[in-house]
């Protein structure tokens, strides 16, 4: 830590010199743009303009490094929610054509992402697009509303997890860049862990979602339930599709009051799913039958757990100490 003197020049301002070996490190001139920003704490952060928006977030992986091939293309995944904008992948001999085509697939998973150079040793992954196209708010709102609509169509748990990767891609940018951040609408740091969780308990809500359309399409041929059944395993549907659309809203909304009335509503689904739970097994003779219903009663109440969870992070966002 370095001490430095405040002056105060002519005209009332102050100034502060800046330490000579930070300025070189980042290659900065006289006349160069420094943004100033204050943190909670009362600190000040400096952020020079041109290193922000230009230098890129590089990474270099070796396919001899990665045997399996599935482990590297979790390290691409992870690396571009990191918030990387170039991911180079090379092979000290020709890469296989079969390893080729699935590394660029990966394209269809990541939002922006597309081929910027190959060769038969090397293959360059970029991100084209602009991190400040869009708001944290606006993909969180995008992604819950894939989820409310998966229990009716399997196939768009894809996209909602491209959002989803999406989402966190922004967040991990937004804690980086403070430029970033103030541009897809985080406000502070502890706005963006805020963020982050309720990232993740969206992808836990889409992932439930899509469980209860597999475990329908199952149910496909066998012989339907009775109508008590159905009607019990609609009312929980129901009650689970409003308390997730209830607890994003209190996120997007800061609205702490909603966010107490999803927290009352998961007692009742607890006891929705036992009553549900027990009329199966009265019901329900055929075993595959019984275990799907079951498992679709199980994830309706997950998702109650996880839309509590997101009414919690509307809390955490809302109830912060001055």
């Amino acid at each position: 830590m370095e001490i430095r003197k405040l002056q105060k020049i002519r005209g009332g301002s102050f100034t502060l010199t800046l330490p000579k070996r930070w300025v070189e490190k980042r290659k900065l001139t006289s006349g160069e743009q420094i943004a100033v920003s204050e943190e909670e704490d009362g600190s000040l952060r400096l952020y020079p303009l041109v290193a922000a928006t230009e230098k890129p977030l590089e990474v270099t992986l070796s396919l001899e490094d990665y045997p399996d091939l599935t482990a590297l293309e979790y390290c691409v995944e992870t690396y571009y929610i990191q918030g990387s904008n170039q991911i180079n992948i090379f092979c000290r001999k020709i890469i296989p054509a079969e390893q080729k085509r699935r590394l660029k697939q990966l394209r269809m998973e990541l939002p922006g992402v597309e081929v910027a150079e190959e060769a038969s040793d090397k293959l360059n992954l970029q991100v084209l697009i602009d991190p400040t196209t869009f708001s944290l708010e606006s993909l969180i709102e995008k992604t819950s509303s894939f989820s409310l609509h998966l229990q009716e169509d399997a196939k768009r748990s894809e996209e909602a997890q491209r959002h989803y990767r999406m989402t966190i891609r922004q967040v991990a940018l937004s804690s980086m860049n403070r430029i970033i951040a103030e541009k897809v609408g985080v406000r502070n740091c502890r706005e963006c862990i805020t963020f982050a969780l309720i990232a993740r308990d969206l992808s836990r809500l889409v992932y439930h979602s899509s469980s209860i359309a597999r475990h329908i399409l199952s149910l496909d041929g066998k012989k339907k339930a009775n109508s008590e059944i159905l009607a019990a395993m609609a009312e929980m549907s129901k009650i689970a599709y409003e308390m997730q659309r209830e607890a994003v809203q209190a996120f997007l909304e800061r609205n702490v009051q909603l966010a107490i009335v999803v927290f009352g509503k998961m007692r009742f689904m607890r006891e929705k799913e036992k009553a549900l739970l027990k009329k199966i097994l009265e019901k329900i003779r055929d075993v595959d039958t019984a275990v799907a219903l079951s498992m679709i009663a199980r994830d309706l109440r997950r998702i109650a757990g996880y839309a509590v969870a997101v009414a919690d992070d509307a809390m955490n966002r809302v109830l912060t100490p001055a």
